[in-house]
């Protein structure tokens, strides 16, 4: 972490630090970081859940949830980051201590509350921050309720959709309950994911002024900044890509230079139908945030895991035909399957609709089941990515998550965090326990009479799955923060047990990932509440009311976007639709819906196993676990002043992108990390640290809000901009048109199935 090296070590009682330092990779990184930033006095008199918390809470937790639901219909997915929350809420919050009356409502049995109880407190600030961060991280579950609604035509109907996202959702935090002792109190215990908020949170609380430079220059204040980035974010959003020139969405290069006798040239080249060689984009919602807020070097893997991957090594394939397609492709920036003749196939001719589950005549007939190159690769660079982020985390920190945990165990002497947090009550281990058995219940009816037809054994043995994996995910995130899924484990458990249903399988996969992530979620808020001293039953009471209302929140959005029959459409059309459809093609819900045909109707073992395919998988783990190591001997026996092993990431050099977005982010987004998390960052560091994230986040919401507006108030009611210079009716593809790729491509040709 950037301030690790200006900091020096309180020494703890009962310990050796200098010992403790030496035996240990990331004590340097971390530990002086906790005790540089995290508060160690307390006023347990500070107002903490307020009445101020509520509104904003609710307000931020409802906004971002809706937005950022909404926004997994895009073709490229967009999410607007939770640091809207935390900018936001300090001006707001210092707003409502300046003009809301101090009056004190009496609700009789219950107590009562004063609408003002005095400034706003960083306390407030951090519930605030965790019900935006709650409601900005979606609800997994919908993907499974979107997938078996447009795709399998399988209705479950309000009651068990609400209570299956409800159940699935809150499930894990049972297992934080059962965890949180030895995940959360011990001081070697650190979560270095945590502490980038903690040290947001003191900045703002800090009693400085953050626009004053020591020399005091006054400068342009965070807030008008992000006013000035929103309203030209905005502004750019509709009379550039978003509306009026739709052609600057993205710039085949490749496509342009190439002759165009050259087929693999101008494939390869396009960002819609391949692999997007040289494209750049001005989209601001096709880049994201995120690129002006990973490290640079973290870009710089990616963007070589891209080069690698989809610049090279797809290519590749494709002119040596490496998987021996039927027919030569048009269009691999796809998820579709397709059979033995090269016909696109899907769940409508290759599942029974009665009894949801694989129709073996048809799938004999049309194996083997091919998809697309990119597709292939991406599998190949998930399954590498998994075992390369456990491999990275055992070569390069397990001795020293080894020794943490030990030491965890064995620490008598607790930190004065632990003793200035006992201040204040505990969660009862009863109200864990007994949510987690209400929730295990609920998930059980919905799962067995809703019509998604999972056995309760299956119930269980995803629910023990969960378990088993969250506990040692967990202590790698709080150790190493390296963070791991349950995902591709979920699917390949259930996919060898039970090949052949893929509603079942989704919902194991669902119960997998959900459970896992909500509970490292509740986790990494109460190490957060601990390091910012909030009473742990606020925590958990605002965490909870917050997933409650995000469950809410993204089931409507989702409802009321697929109520509509254009909307639809849309999503089988995978984003190969004219005008607005392209953008709105939901390439998330059509990779989702194609991996419960892999995993779930054919079955890893028929699919991976017994095809050609059996290099992704094996190639792909091997690859991932042999990667570290051999990065960890160059460190050892070449060292770091050449290459610096330290900073190439493994899991994420293994990052393949994912089929069916725009694909001319990669560049534009390396373009736009070099700019800010290397020129600006090395060259203007204190206007780097003064407005990078605040532009950032103002470039999210400014986009964000146009791009609702659009959709909404122009697209669906068919409104369209006249053509001209920078919409001329057709967009940047080596078909030439919408409709001449589909008459030469595979997305349109009509499945041969029986």
């Amino acid at each position: 972490m950037g301030a690790a090296d200006d900091v020096k070590v309180a020494e703890k009682a009962g310990g050796d630090v200098e010992k403790q330092n030496s035996s240990f990779v990331i004590d340097k990184d971390f530990e002086d970081v906790v005790m540089n930033i995290a508060p160690t006095k307390d006023d347990t008199n500070t107002p903490s859940l307020t009445f101020r918390v509520w509104v904003l809470g609710l307000l931020f937790a409802c906004l971002l949830g809706a937005m950022n639901q909404l926004f997994t219909f895009r073709t490229t997915v967009f999410q607007v980051s939770s640091y809207v929350a935390v900018l936001l809420a300090y001006p707001l919050g210092v707003l409502m201590a300046a003009t809301v009356p101090a009056v004190q409502i009496n609700l009789g049995p219950l107590g009562g509350f004063n609408l003002n109880p005095g400034p706003f407190s960083v306390k407030e600030h951090v519930l605030i921050g965790i019900f935006g961060s709650t409601g900005a991280s979606g609800i997994y579950g919908t993907d499974n309720l979107v997938v078996q609604k447009v795709f399998y035509e399988l209705e479950i109907g309000p009651f068990w959709s609400i209570i299956f996202l409800l159940a699935s959702s809150t499930l894990g935090f049972g297992i934080s309950g059962v965890s949180r002792r030895f995940l959360i109190r011990p001081a070697h215990m650190i979560w270095p994911s945590v502490l980038p908020s903690v040290a947001l949170y003191g900045a703002f609380h800090s009693g400085k002024d953050q626009d004053v430079d020591s020399d005091g220059v006054v400068h342009m204040s965070r807030m008008k900044v992000f006013g000035i980035g929103a309203v030209g974010m905005a502004v750019w959003h509709f009379i550039g890509p978003g509306f009026v020139s739709p052609l600057l969405q993205y710039f085949p290069i490749l496509c342009w230079i190439a002759p165009a006798s050259s087929n693999i040239a101008q494939l390869v080249g396009s960002p819609m139908s391949g692999t997007g060689i040289l494209a750049f984009t001005l989209d601001w919602t096709t880049v994201g945030s995120i690129a002006m807020s990973i490290p640079f070097w973290s870009a710089a893997n990616q963007f070589a895991s891209y080069l690698i991957f989809m610049w090279i090594i797809t290519p590749l394939t494709i002119s040596g035909n490496w998987f021996k397609q039927p027919l030569d492709m048009t269009n691999i920036n796809t998820s579709r399957l397709m059979n033995n003749k090269g016909a696109t196939i899907g769940a409508a001719k290759l599942v029974d609709k009665s009894t949801n589950t694989i129709r073996e005549d048809v799938y004999l007939a049309n194996k083997p089941i091919y998809m697309s190159p990119f597709f292939a690769w991406s599998y190949f660079g998930s399954m590498a990515t998994f075992m390369a982020a456990v491999s990275h985390t055992c070569v390069w920190y397990g001795k020293d998550i080894v020794a943490r945990f030990r030491m965890a165990q064995n620490e008598h002497e607790e930190d004065i965090h632990c003793k200035l947090i006992d201040a204040y009550p505990e969660v009862p281990d009863l109200w864990y326990y007994g949510f987690f058995a209400i929730t295990t219940v609920l998930t059980i009816l919905v799962c067995h009479f809703s019509g998604i037809e999972m056995a309760w054994y299956f119930t269980f043995l995803s629910i023990a799955v969960s378990i088993i994996g969250t506990i040692p995910i967990a202590v790698v995130l709080a150790t190493s923060g390296v963070s791991l899924y349950m995902n591709v484990i979920s699917e390949f458990i259930i996919g060898i047990i039970l090949p052949g249903k893929p509603v079942v399988m989704m919902a194991f996969k669902t119960l997998g990932v959900t459970v896992s992530l909500q509970c490292l979620t509740l986790l990494s808020d109460l190490k957060l509440g601990h390091y910012m001293k909030i009473p742990p039953r606020h925590v958990f009471i605002v965490q909870m009311t917050a997933q409650i209302i995000a469950v809410f929140v993204c089931w409507g959005t989702m409802e009321l976007w697929i109520s509509s029959d254009a909307h639809v459409k849309w999503i089988k059309d995978n984003g190969k639709a004219d005008g607005a459809g392209s953008t709105w093609g939901a390439s998330n819900f059509n990779v989702f819906y194609n991996a419960s045909l892999i995993w779930g109707a054919i079955g890893p073992i028929r699919f991976f196993f017994e095809s050609i395919y059996s290099p992704i998988i094996i190639g792909g783990l091997v690859a991932g676990a042999i990667t570290p190591i051999l990065f960890k001997l160059g460190d050892m026996f070449i060292g770091s002043k050449i290459i610096p092993w330290h900073l190439l990431q493994s899991p994420l050099l293994y990052t393949v992108g994912s089929p069916g977005a725009n694909q001319a982010y990669i560049l534009s987004s390396f373009c736009v990390s070099f700019f800010f998390q290397k020129y600006m960052f090395s060259r203007h560091q204190k206007w780097w640290s003064r407005y990078n994230y605040v532009l950032a986040t103002s470039f999210d919401v400014g986009a964000a809000l146009l791009a609702i507006i659009i959709t909404f108030a122009l697209t669906d009611q068919e409104v369209t901009m006249p053509n001209w210079a920078l919409k001329p009716g057709w967009t940047w593809s080596p078909a030439g048109s919408l409709e001449e790729e589909k008459r030469s491509g595979l997305d349109g040709q009509v499945s041969q199935l029986v």
